[in-house]
């Protein structure tokens, strides 16, 4: 017998499940725009507050500072989610929950746009992004809830699969839009305004959208309904519950096992696109519109890619397929940790560029990657370099070479022309510069057999790792989440997404704190090749999944809690 398809359910059911999917629309553009902009513009705040090798506390860079609000935020909702979920499964509040998630997360989004009217501009920024994703992550916790509610088993993988579709369709199509209004006022004195207003404009996209599912997703019904219970009362209930849970934990050992995998790849998944902004702006030093049209890429392709996995999952079952996306992952962390820019070589690559003018005799300097200047250490005095600044060969003579040997110095030299033609340097600490790290011989040999062979830049190999990324990245998400829901009762939907959403974040607490030791440790290539590892160890548990065994005694609960 053919089982139904999604086009097969009564029109109310489609209507409800095409509202829950409008729920990804809406916060995926925090998850894509945020996830774009604000990092790269967190690291340019602090770097101008603390300098350009400046350090909090002396260990917090930019980007380690970044995965400290991701660790804070997702820690806070990891722990106080599993009591809300036992209660949500006893009085209906899962919709208010969501609304409540929601709304502080899209306020302090919006509330970022301030930044720049306080006195340190990032400690603005990364509180308010943290408030923010705390309602990000919150609000994920009770949506995912409902999915077990809104259709049958068997197509739990195409309900999820189709939320993440939606997702990324509306999140890449938002952040298109503020790609574009950043690029139009690039260079200009709007270019801050622009950046800022991108920023707050996800939250009025997220409230807006939101509106729909919260106007038509049913709350789920609940059993032994207990309405009138008081807020402590509740607290009370919800420990209790857990308790009874955890005493009980060996009937549901498919469900744990699930869990423990799930914390492992889903720590190494999150921890990968959370950082990965970061790591761009700071490792790789790739621009900030061309790491959005990556984000773009990434958005648009996840579309057909988390359809795709979905017609896999109905081909070979679920944890087949998720399997498969898992290790593409592993594939996705060995590449991205072998991007490397190339190292300059014809004039126009350098980032400080002087021509000689035959007529005055003197060098201009005809182009300055910085739109800012550089400020450079020459002669033991501090000079400033813009685009049109005019020199004598004396004043830059030896110039080139002083970079080469300097430690410190992110850019790069190059003179044409007159006496000093041909003289170039690449100062230490520039992009480019290879060779000092643990594992800084895989991004130098791919550099050498493939990326400077093709003479292809970093920003291109970026925009090629997005496109492998949004293949994969659909499919693990929806279908761990369809997965979890096959093995889990029905009837206690909110208590156990509450300890998926616990897991998913505790993950996310873990995640960023290994990256954090680790870039302290080594640096920032050694930190995201040390993600694989975890995410390795997730698929081997995964494997131990007995799928059926799980679904038969997710079913009994269902039968035991309806008699009762």
């Amino acid at each position: 017998m053919t089982l139904p398809s999604i086009g097969d359910l009564p029109l109310e059911q489609r209507r409800i499940i095409r509202a829950w999917c409008m729920y990804d629309w809406a916060n995926s553009a925090f998850a894509t725009s945020i996830a774009a902009i604000v990092p790269i513009y967190f690291v340019f705040l602090f770097k101008e507050s603390v300098g350009e090798d400046g350090t909090v506390l002396g260990i917090f860079t930019g980007s380690s500072m970044w995965s400290l609000g991701v660790a804070l935020s997702t820690g806070f909702v990891a722990f106080s989610s599993p009591v809300l979920g036992v209660i949500a499964d006893r009085v209906p509040i899962r919709r208010a929950l969501l609304a409540t998630y929601m709304t502080i997360g899209s306020v302090f989004t919006m509330l970022a746009f301030f930044a720049p009217f306080v006195q340190e501009p990032w400690m603005w920024l990364f509180a308010t992004f943290t408030v923010a994703n705390i309602g990000f992550v919150g609000s994920i916790v009770f949506y995912n809830s409902f999915l077990p509610h809104l259709g049958p088993r068997h197509l739990l993988d195409d309900i999820s699969s189709r939320g993440y579709a939606y997702g990324y369709l509306g999140g890449g199509l938002l952040l298109v839009v503020h790609l574009a209004f950043i690029l139009a006022t690039r260079d200009t004195d709007l270019a801050d305004l622009a950046t800022r207003l991108a920023i707050a404009s996800v939250g009025v996209w997220w409230f807006g959208w939101a509106m729909w599912t919260l106007r038509v997703v049913p709350e789920p019904p609940v059993q032994r309904s207990e309405e009138r219970l008081r807020p402590r009362s509740a607290v009370v209930l919800g420990f209790r519950e857990l308790r009874r849970t955890f005493r009980e934990i060996r009937r549901f050992r498919v469900a744990v096992v699930f869990l423990v995998a799930y914390l492992l790849f889903n720590d190494g998944i999150s921890t990968v696109t959370a950082i990965a902004g970061a790591y761009a702006a700071d490792t790789l030093a790739i621009p900030l519109v061309f790491n959005m049209g990556t984000v773009a890429t990434i958005q648009f392709v996840a579309v057909p890619g988390a359809l795709a996995f979905a017609w896999l999952a109905d081909r070979i079952a679920t944890k087949p397929a998720l399997t498969v996306a898992l290790v593409g992952w592993i594939g996705i962390i060995v590449f991205g940790v072998s991007l490397a820019p190339l190292t300059p070589t014809d004039h126009g690559d350098f980032e400080i560029q002087f021509a000689y003018r035959e007529a005055t005799g003197d060098y201009v300097a005809e182009a300055v990657a910085d739109d800012d200047g550089y400020e450079l250490t020459w002669r033991d005095q501090y000079w400033r370099v813009e685009e049109g600044y005019a020199f004598r060969a004396s004043a830059i003579e030896g110039l080139a070479e002083a970079v080469r040997d300097a430690d410190g110095v992110e850019y790069a030299v190059s003179i044409r022309g007159g006496p000093l033609d041909g003289a170039s340097g690449v100062g230490g600490s520039h992009p480019s510069m290879l060779g000092g790290g643990p594992v800084d011989w895989w991004p130098s040999l791919m550099r050498d057999l493939l990326w400077a062979p093709l003479g292809l830049e970093v920003g291109p190999q970026w925009l090629l790792l997005g496109a492998m990324v949004g293949w994969v990245i659909g499919g693990s998400q929806a279908l761990a989440r369809s997965l979890f829901a096959q093995v889990t009762p029905e009837r206690r939907s909110g208590e156990f997404f509450a300890f998926f959403g616990f897991i998913g974040r505790a993950s996310s607490v873990f995640g960023p704190t290994v990256y954090i030791a680790a870039t302290a440790l080594f640096d920032t290539r050694v930190a995201v090749m040390s993600i694989l590892f975890i995410i390795l160890a997730g698929t081997v548990v995964l494997g131990r999944v007995d799928v059926e065994a799980g679904a038969r005694t997710a079913a009994e609960e269902d039968a035991r809690i309806a008699e009762a």
